[in-house]
């Protein structure tokens, strides 16, 4: 029974399909269509295929383009400086003399070697940020410079080489291999320091960045290979020679302490001896020492920087100390009573000086920059302009018109009408000359040790710094010596000259929109015409 139902059913359908196959023939033959076929399966699309490839292959390329191209970015700015700094004040780039530094008179390799991972460095505060950035312009403008970074605690055994040193975190060690000499540089000399605020407040302020002269100091010492050495006097109660003293460091100088009273004969491997206003008269059997060390056993090259100071007494060893050159120190100040010349209308001790034309000034003769000069005493030719016993002498600074002597002894009131007036020298250098190797010893004496003190040398517009570094410069026959400015972190803003922002505006404001509509209109067109 079930069977007869199932096939009276299946002749049913087989009917129906009939029937619409009928239908379908009939209306195919009206409009002279053929009937379709019924599809067996989807056909392989050949174009779709090559499309939905070549997009898989464009997209492979641009990625792979893409990190070449930060590859290649990436080694270009570790070897070369592409970043730009738009403060106004220039905080993030090398001063004009360090960039002559490195590219001209520095030619050994030298290695810096900061003692902090570099991300951890950087992340302290933007102080830092800028100190590391400035290493990095270094490295980059100096094929001779390395920079690295080392942690200490992960290497402890990396202090063991410096035994009497301070090393800490944040310092800065810098080496040449090719003379094995060191230098460390402390977060206290690579930052500038509101002293102010430190005196009232017992607080360190960052307010600016000394790593530029710091590194270039360091680096003028590691890789000298024949250092002037600077031995500074002690025992006689000498006046703060602290100024003079980093002045000549940052210069590529090495400075030592000299202490008459307990040496035996001076190292003749010294080269220059200065005696920074001693507050008594020295004994004559140290300064046969001198004597002696200026000799140099006949050969001459040394040489004695003499300051003497109103706070002094009588001093009558010195007095026939310099006697045997041709000089005598006054003891009187000298005054000025010229208003155009006073540093401060206070007083009549502190005035502007002239530097004379003389090789010994260097660039600072004829400079814009003022000269300083504070309590004086007049340096005298005894001999007037002759020469004896071999010694030659050229006046180095003298006063404007108008100066006059006030004497330190005196007893009454000043009459400073019947004073004695005129130019007064305060500075005169004297040299003996060997007769067969030419070489000299030196003798300069200086009418005041305020003309070499922090305040004086650190004025913006005064030469004071420039003229004894050129001084020294010239007597030891050293030509690398520069001076570097600090770089000021106050009111620091971001600027751009007109030509900057021009550039940027064109290129953010047109060039960029225009590319982009042109790549749209470049893609809507080819995907029209496929």
């Amino acid at each position: 029974m079930n069977n007869e139902k199932l096939t009276e059913n299946m002749e049913v359908e087989e009917t129906k399909e009939a029937d619409t196959a009928a239908i379908a023939e009939s209306v195919s033959e009206k409009d002279g269509s053929k009937p379709e076929k019924p599809r067996k399966g989807r056909k392989f699309n050949v174009r779709s295929f090559k499309r939905g490839t070549m997009s898989i292959v464009l997209t492979v390329v641009f990625i792979a383009a893409v990190v070449v191209v930060n590859v290649i970015v990436g080694l270009v700015s570790e070897r070369f400086d592409t970043t730009a700094d738009l403060t106004d004040s220039g905080i993030y780039s090398l001063e004009e003399n360090t960039e002559k530094y490195l590219a001209e008179q520095l030619t050994s390799d030298v290695s810096f070697t900061v003692l902090t991972p570099e991300t951890e460095f950087e992340s302290r505060n933007t102080a830092y940020k800028q100190i590391n950035e400035l290493l990095k312009k270094m490295e980059m403008s100096s094929p001779h410079i390395s920079l690295s970074y080392l942690d200490l605690n992960q290497n402890p055994n990396y202090t063991s080489q410096f035994k009497s040193e301070t090393l800490a975190a944040d310092y800065i060690v810098v080496e040449s291999a090719a003379t094995g000499r060191h230098r460390i540089i402390s977060p206290t000399e690579y930052f500038l320091f509101n002293e102010e605020y430190l005196y009232y407040y017992g607080r360190q302020i960052v307010e600016g960045s000394n790593i530029e002269q710091a590194a270039v100091s360091a680096m003028m010492y590691v890789s000298n290979e024949d250092l002037v050495r600077v031995a500074f006097t002690e025992g006689y109660g000498e006046q703060d020679s602290s100024a003079l003293q980093t002045l000549l460091t940052r210069n590529g100088y090495e400075v030592e302490q000299l202490n008459l009273t307990t040496t035996g004969e001076i190292d003749s491997d010294i080269d220059f001896v200065v005696m920074f206003a001693p507050a008594m008269d020295v004994d004559n059997e140290h300064l046969a020492k001198l004597d002696r060390f200026l000799d140099n056993g006949g050969a001459f090259g040394k040489n004695l920087l003499y300051f003497a100071s109103t706070e002094q007494p009588q001093t009558p060893n010195i007095e026939e100390f310099l006697n045997d050159w041709g000089l005598s120190i006054g003891y009187s100040v000298v005054g000025q009573s010229d208003m155009n010349y006073l540093i401060s209308q206070y007083t009549a001790y502190a005035h502007l000086q002239q530097i004379c034309d003389t090789p010994y000034a260097g660039n600072t003769y004829g400079s814009q920059l003022y000269y300083y000069g504070a309590n004086m005493r007049p340096i005298t030719q005894i001999w007037g302009d002759d020469s004896r016993g071999g010694v030659e002498q050229e006046v180095l600074i003298k006063t404007y018109d108008n100066a006059f002597l006030y004497p330190l002894d005196t007893d009454g009131e000043f009459d400073i009408d019947t004073a004695e007036s005129g130019v007064f020298n305060d500075a005169i250098a004297a040299y003996r000359v060997h007769s067969t190797t030419q070489e000299l010893s030196t003798v300069a004496a200086f009418g005041s040790y305020q003309m070499a003190d922090a305040s004086f040398m650190s004025m913006s517009n005064g030469s004071n710094a420039d003229f004894f570094i050129n001084m020294f410069n010239f007597i030891s026959g050293k030509e690398d010596s520069i001076t570097i400015k600090s770089k000021s972190f106050s009111n620091v803003t971001f600027d751009m000259n007109v030509q900057t922002s021009t550039v940027l505006g064109i290129v953010l404001c047109i060039v960029v929109p225009v590319v982009v509509i042109v790549l749209g209109i470049v893609i809507w067109v080819r995907r029209r015409h496929r």
